[in-house]
């Protein structure tokens, strides 16, 4: 199979150059692991919110400028894992190693150089026009921009209810919270006033396959968590969905 190159015209993606070696490039994928796993220690200790991370500004979305090789490691000698078509639209995942961009395309995670990536514009909307009211599953940022690059306006605890709108941009929605405007990642809301059941689990509760004791545990919700009732019953068990996954729980659990 043949692939496209970052650039005809590229000698680092015709044969490398004399004054990078082999174990240089590897060297500096090495580096840019620790960065990345740095990264995501620092998520994981940052405040206790739903979705976290980022620098203070800039949108997390790039467009590419030409069919571009997706690699394993951010150098011209590593795997290609696909090519990308100009135009595909991609998320940085802000870092940069030997002037390659680590980003995620359809899912996928490798390095594309960054000369043919161009981010893509956004600009806030206008004031947004309020189509309802939802709440939160669990305490999750305000941010000021669709991502988790922007920056945190306040923290919104579990339960607040907030203003939405039909504003949706790479995840997040537009919503007012106590007069204050901003984004929240869409996936931690949930709309209890337009007429949808919900439960409460009453202590910590498997989400299964299947209506039976035995079925696959797909994940465990904690006590308290709130749940949106599906069509689905069977004795003894619910049909519902707990963070964009659905399944089912024993009733005996859920208030």
């Amino acid at each position: 199979m043949s692939y496209v190159s970052e650039h005809l015209n590229d000698p680092l993606d015709r044969t490398m150059n004399s004054s990078l070696s082999r174990r240089a490039l590897v060297g500096k994928g090495l580096v840019a692991g620790a960065i990345l796993a740095a990264t995501a220690a620092g998520a994981r200790g940052a405040a206790a919110t739903a979705e976290n991370g980022g620098a203070d500004d800039g949108s997390d979305l790039a467009t590419t400028t030409a069919a571009l090789n997706l690699r394993s490691g951010a150098g011209p000698t590593y795997r290609v894992i696909t090519v990308m078509p100009r135009g595909a639209t991609i998320t940085l995942q802000r870092v940069i190693s030997n002037g390659y961009h680590y980003v995620s395309y359809k899912g996928q995670l490798g390095w594309a150089h960054r000369d043919y990536i161009i981010a893509q514009p956004w600009s806030p909307p206008p004031d947004p026009v309020i189509t309802g009211r939802a709440r939160t599953l669990s305490a999750v940022n305000l941010r000021s921009g669709p991502s988790t690059g922007h920056r945190v306006l306040r923290v919104l605890p579990a339960g607040a209810t907030v203003d939405t709108s039909s504003q949706l941009h790479n995840g997040f929605r537009y919503v007012v919270h106590q007069g204050l405007a901003g984004w929240v990642a869409d996936q931690y809301l949930y709309w209890p006033f337009d007429g949808v059941e919900t439960f409460t689990t009453t202590a910590r509760l498997n989400l299964r396959e299947r209506p039976s004791s035995s079925a696959r545990v797909l994940l465990i919700m904690p006590e308290g968590a709130t749940v949106y009732a599906g069509s689905g019953t069977a004795p003894g068990f619910r049909q519902v969905t707990y963070k964009g996954v659905t399944g089912w729980a024993a009733t005996a659990y859920l208030n």
